[in-house]
């Protein structure tokens, strides 16, 4: 398919219902609720800090993938499983945590100008331009997804991925700042069964970055406001929850987030980790 023919229908994916929240009790409690994997819908995990496990039939995407201290490796229930990295930063290119899941045939997919910034030798790597459909695997169906802009708050090259799969269409906003791209991207893929927001605003004093005082990653009501334009039908908030001497997040991340998100009649999803959610 053409690029031009491709961006045409790209927000054409129809869309159904909100999805079940399935919690780690309820995994515990009954092992039936655990995704199948014969089950062509898309089911998604969430992982430490700002990563996601995306499962679509026998294909296991993983996006920003990370282990917490309580964490010694990731895994899969496919055998199929990959990986995608909105940008190099070492909490969303988490090299060790990948080398305990990914396989000799699995492929580790980034924005081409992460390349000269990552150490990918580990992997097999695909580069992707912006708004150039990945097929994963790449002569499959299960998956398809798209690098789309976004800004680093550190000046670096960073994207967000929008990921279909299953008839369910969802984004990945990484650590991103505030931008204007929201309503190109809203018209090209939207609307959006979940949005995966970053929401803590943090500022980082590291080397030459010195405090400004002005957010490196969206706070709680821009990552809200930006789900708005994007027509998100539910927001689920990514990364937040973390507390250095160097490191500085909003007050009150995740309540400050619910606050707004209920002001602006939008549907949210606070995933713990490790807890599913399957249509």
């Amino acid at each position: 398919m053409q690029r031009r023919t491709f961006l045409k229908y790209a927000g054409t994916t129809p869309f159904l219902v909100l999805p079940k929240l399935i919690t780690a009790n309820e995994l515990h409690e009954n092992k039936a609720d655990v995704p199948s994997l014969n089950s062509t819908s898309m089911k998604i995990q969430r992982l430490a800090w700002a990563g996601i496990k995306i499962q679509v039939g026998n294909t296991t995407l993983f996006v920003d993938a990370s282990v917490s201290e309580n964490d010694s490796r990731l895994a899969a229930e496919t055998e199929a499983r990959h990986a995608i990295i909105t940008h190099h930063h070492t909490d969303h290119y988490d090299i060790a945590a990948l080398k305990t899941v990914l396989t000799e045939k699995s492929w580790l997919i980034y924005y081409q100008a992460v390349a000269s910034l990552i150490d990918a030798r580990a992997f097999r790597s695909q580069t992707a331009k912006l708004f150039e459909p990945v097929f994963i695997p790449r002569s499959g169906n299960d998956l398809m997804a798209v690098a789309v802009p976004a800004v680093d708050g550190f000046g670096h090259p960073q994207v967000s991925w929008v990921i279909d799969g299953g008839g369910k269409r969802v984004i990945h906003c990484g650590d991103t700042l505030w931008h204007g791209y929201w309503w190109d991207i809203a018209r090209l893929y939207g609307p959006f069964d979940i949005a995966f927001m970053p929401i803590n605003g943090f500022r980082q004093v590291s080397g030459r970055y010195t405090d400004s005082g002005i957010p490196m990653a969206l706070t709680p009501g821009q990552a809200v406001a930006a789900s708005k334009i994007l027509g998100a039908k539910t927001i689920c908030p990514i990364h937040y929850g973390r507390h250095d001497k160097n490191y500085f997040e909003v007050a009150e991340p995740e309540s400050n987030f619910l606050k707004t998100a209920k002001e602006y009649g939008i549907s949210t999803l606070v995933l713990k980790q490790n807890e599913w959610v399957n249509w």
